[in-house]
This record gives structure tokens, C-alpha cells and sequence, in this order.
């Protein structure tokens, strides 16, 4: 089923909503403003999903696809079809709208909004996970789905990260003791390349006890710089993808920080620890000895790195999950007569949730700062953090993203006296 309809407006997730004789309408590969036609996927649902078959009024933020692989239908750059600054200016709009409909705040109790694109737009990402089919060749995945496109160039990539693993045999397949090579699972690769352009590639397969991991390119990790601390960072491990997030949300966590004079603070969800960087610069180390940093990740490989990065330094790694650990150390904060002065979290997608954003707000920082990686689930972490009675005084979204539809938001909440 075609439909003609307008577009009408963005929708968290990557899909817009057209509206059609009053009906509203999710769809895929549309803009604001534009005319278009639409593919119906299920006309005898209730609500219509579709895809964009042709444009019949352009807007002026419709570019060419610069994404063979996702011409092919690779899931990987979905706006590709939307000029960089067009995006990055929706993507604002969806933060604020999942702030207002999720969180329940009134554009009274928000402060404006600031939207900044990170630099480039392309050939940005240097970290990615491919699926690796039966041949031994590494590709990119279609959206929704396990099928690959290989041997097509993603724009986002940088132009290294992918080079040469799209022939067969460039991932050597481990068989697993009686299976046949039809049934066996190929598994996902890991490629990373750092700032001097060496590259290293992790095959993976099986999960939990079972999990293997073999290095076919390079070593296990890669070496990055931030605030002056080198990281080890091992290549299944978490670090930003974009190359120049890292250095951007160290300097805007040491920038909003740092006018609370902060003695004590804490990273969670902190990976290898990269916004304790932030945190120390803020609390003017090393000219100030007398401070202290803890960081909790729940994912040990990266807690080792963060320990190894800041051995020296007054920063402690935790390992384990963070609403139990932040009720534990602000119990420990409290027996000792002292309180963390600020914290800064940076959940993954799902949010941090009420638990936790409950037990840090029990320990009553005078600031927190809080980056959110989707919209939706940082508008209901944002709800909580009102709730526990801070008020937000500055936000941002980032588009770390570009091509994608994916945006980040870094908030600073102050406590309310």
C-alpha cells in the first residue's frame, strides 16, 4: 500500500511521524517539511510503519547518500540521507521533545538547549564490530538483521578500519569440536585503529564461559591519550567511537565541574575511567594533591585498564554494579563525616534508572554531571533526578553521531537547597 502524505515532525529511535488524513504515521527516510510517498509495511496494523519510496517536495536539508554500504542496506548510516547541520539541529528537537513528553518537563523548568556537532562528519568512527560470515569474510549488518553487506565502504568508518577484511579467509574460523563448518557460528570481529593509525582486530566467538577470543591484526588493545594519562584500551572494551569524542566530554566534564571546587567525586558507569581525567582536572590536580577520585564499571577488563592508566594518580577503581556501589560508598562517605562533593555518570542505553540515580542523590552531591547516549531513556533518568531534588542548569545534545540518528546529551543538575 502507497500512501502520499507530509512529513510532519522527528520521532525518537530514527523514524519521523507523517500524518495522513489525521492518521499519524512512523516512517523511515524522510525530513521535516518534505512531501512524500510511502510505503505502507502492514496496512492492517494499528499503527502504519513505512519507508519512503519517492520525494515529491525535497527539503533543504536532503543530501546525497555518501554510504555504500548503506545504499547496499547496511544499518549503519540511516541519516546519511540529511545534511550534517539539518541533523545535528533535529536531533535537539528530539531531546527536548523526549524531555517534555517522557520527563515530564515544561520549557519553564528546562534551560536552552545547546546542540554542537562533533568535527568530522565522515570517516569519524574508529572503533566497530562486524559479523563475519562462513567464508571468513567481515561485513557490516543490515538493519534488523544478521545478514551482511560486505565489501562496501561505510562513510562513518575511518577509511583503515575496514580495509582488506572483506575477502575470504581474512577471519580465520575456529570449528567447534563436533559441529561442521556449515553449523558452526562465525561469530563477530572487533577492529579498532588509534590516533597513529595502527590497527587491531579481535575475533570473537561464543559468549559467557564459552566465550574465545583470538587477535588477528595487532595486539589486544590500543593505546590512547587524554588529559595527558595513556590508556590501554583493549579492543572488545568500551572507548567513544567518534575520535574526537573522548577529548569533548573530558574538557565540558572539567569545564562544568570544576566552579564547585570539588575535593571529591565520582565516576560511574566509568569504563577505563576516561572522565576521571575530567574529574581531576576540575579539582586542579596536580597543583591540588588533596583530592580523590572513585570509578565504578561493572566490566572488569576496563576497570584493569583504568587501573593501570592512573596508577600514581588518587583515582580508585571499582568494579561492580553502580546503584550498589554508590549506596556503599555514600554509607561509608557518612560513618567518615564527609560527602562527595560532585559525581558524573554516563550510563549505556538502557538509562541508569531510579535505583541509581536515587543512591547517588543520597549522598547528596553538590553537582552531578549526566551524559545520556538515547534520548528517551535520559528524559526518564532526568524525571528521577528532579525528583530527587535537582534541578538541571545546563544541556546540551551532541551530535557524536553524524550520519546516524543517534545523539548524546550531557546535563549538569544542581542540588536544590
Amino acid at each position: 500500500m502507497i500512501i502520499e502524505a507530509r512529513v510532519d515532525r522527528p520521532a525518537a529511535g530514527g523514524e519521523f511521524i507523517a500524518l495522513y488524513d489525521g492518521r499519524i504515521v512512523l516512517i523511515k527516510g524522510g525530513i521535516p517539511g518534505e512531501t512524500v510517498r510511502i510505503r505502507i509495511a502492514n496496512p492492517d496494523a494499528k499503527l502504519w510503519r513505512g519507508d519512503v519510496v519517492e520525494v515529491l517536495e525535497a527539503s533543504a536539508g536532503r543530501v546525497e547518500q555518501p554510504c555504500a554500504a548503506a545504499k547496499a542496506g547496511a544499518g549503519c548510516c540511516d541519516w546519511g540521507f540529511i545534511s550534517p547541520v539539518f541533523a545535528s539541529d533535529i536531533k535537539g528537537e528530539i531531546v527536548l521533545d523526549c524531555l517534555r513528553r517522557l520527563g515530564r518537563f515544561d520549557s519553564d523548568s528546562l534551560p536552552e538547549i545547546a546542540v554542537r556537532a562533533l568535527a568530522p562528519a565522515e570517516h569519524w568512527r574508529t572503533r566497530v564490530r562486524l559479523g563475519v560470515d562462513h567464508l571468513g569474510r567481515a561485513g557490516i549488518r543490515k538493519a534488523a538483521s544478521q545478514e551482511l553487506v560486505i565489501g562496501r565502504d561505510c562513510a562513518q568508518a575511518d577509511e583503515r578500519l575496514l580495509e582488506g577484511l572483506d575477502r575470504p579467509g581474512s577471519v580465520l574460523l575456529e570449528q567447534s569440536a563436533g559441529k561442521s563448518r556449515r553449523h558452526r557460528k562465525p561469530g563477530e570481529l572487533h577492529v579498532a585503529i588509534d590516533t597513529e593509525g595502527h590497527r587491531s582486530a579481535v575475533h570473537v566467538q561464543g559468549n559467557g564461559r564459552h566465550r574465545r577470543q583470538r587477535v588477528i591484526e595487532g595486539g589486544a588493545s590500543l593505546k590512547e591519550n587524554i588529559h595527558g594519562i595513556t590508556f590501554d584500551i583493549p579492543t572488545t572494551g568500551f572507548w567513544q567511537a567518534h575520535r574526537a569524542a573522548p577529548a569533548y566530554y573530558t574538557d565540558r566534564v572539567a569545564e562544568l565541574l570544576a566552579p564547585f571546587e570539588p575535593r571529591i567525586g565520582w565516576d560511574l558507569y566509568g569504563g577505563s575511567g576516561v572522565l576521571a581525567a575530567g574529574l581531576l582536572t576540575a579539582m586542579g590536580y596536580p597543583e591540588n594533591s588533596e583530592v580523590s577520585v572513585v570509578s565504578v564499571e561493572n566490566y572488569a577488563a576496563s576497570s584493569a585498564a583504568g587501573r593501570k592508566a592512573f596508577a600514581g594518580y588518587p583515582v580508585e577503581f571499582v568494579t561492580g554494579e553502580v546503584a550498589g556501589a554508590a549506596r556503599k560508598l555514600a554509607a561509608e562517605a557518612k560513618a567518615e563525616h564527609c560527602s562527595v562533593d560532585v559525581v558524573v555518570l554516563d550510563p549505556p542505553r538502557s538509562g541508569a534508572g531510579n535505583e541509581a540515580v536515587a543512591a547517588i542523590a543520597s549522598a547528596s552531591p553538590k553537582a552531578v554531571v549526566h551524559i545520556g547516549c538515547d534520548p528517551a531513556t535520559f528524559a526518564r533518568d532526568a524525571r528521577f533526578w528532579a525528583d530527587a531534588g535537582y534541578r538541571m542548569t545546563r544541556l546540551e545534545a551532541v551530535d557524536a553521531f553524524p550520519l546516524t540518528h543517534h545523539v548524546e546529551t550531557i546535563s549538569l543538575w544542581e542540588r536544590k537547597v
